[in-house]
């Protein structure tokens, strides 16, 4: 099975394409866009393209597409949620809804892990789990004693440099559906766990 991985829930986005075999996963293609000022929305099909063209795989032949549905960026996640629901109609295939935070956590081995987004203003998303076992689904809370994946440390002066890798991408939300065993969908839904930036300024002045 070809699986085409979207990620456009942070900063980076990416595309991927898997090959699922007896269980294993292969890496057949990936693409990141990382520069600066260029929006989702003018890099992703150039991504997916891409990534499709280094996999010698026309669309025609996948068979999954994953995508991350956040939390994390409203406007990337909707432009990801968008192409890969369009995209799979258009096939006539099934859609792998995965959220971000679990993306993070697919190359954890034993023991608790926690995945810990930062979404400004002094906030975060974060989940913790145990294997494929969820301790505390997607919110605001973070258990203490185990490992931590995200990007919501990256500015304190002790913590290590942010860079790609503390973000989700399209290799990860593939490993997470597998992982985690995502059951097909026919639409993939946005994931939000809190109102957009947007929402909460016309809040503030009514």
């Amino acid at each position: 099975m070809k699986i085409l991985g979207i990620s456009t829930s942070s900063k980076y986005p990416s595309a991927a394409v898997m090959l699922l075999e007896d269980g294993e996963l292969y890496e057949l293609s990936f693409r990141m866009e990382e520069r600066t000022g260029i929006s989702h929305s003018e890099s992703l099909m150039g991504l997916i393209e891409g990534a499709l063209a280094e996999a010698e795989t026309p669309k025609e032949e996948i068979d999954r597409i994953a995508v991350d549905i956040g939390p994390g960026s409203f406007t990337g996640v909707r432009i990801g949620v968008s192409c890969a629901n369009a995209m799979a109609a258009a096939l006539g295939i099934p859609v792998l809804p995965v959220c971000s935070l679990n993306a993070l956590c697919t190359e954890h081995g034993e023991g608790p892990c926690a995945a810990i987004i930062d979404c400004r203003n002094g906030n975060c998303y974060a989940a913790a789990f145990d294997g494929v076992d969820t301790i505390i689904g997607p919110s605001a809370a973070l258990p203490a004693c185990c490992a931590i994946y995200g990007d919501v440390f990256a500015n304190r002066s002790d913590a290590r440099a942010s860079d790609s890798d503390d973000h989700p991408n399209a290799l990860k939300v593939v490993a997470a559906a597998v992982k985690w065993n995502v059951q097909p969908a026919d639409q993939a839904l946005p994931m939000y766990l809190r109102p957009s930036q947007a929402e909460r300024m016309k809040q503030v002045n009514k």
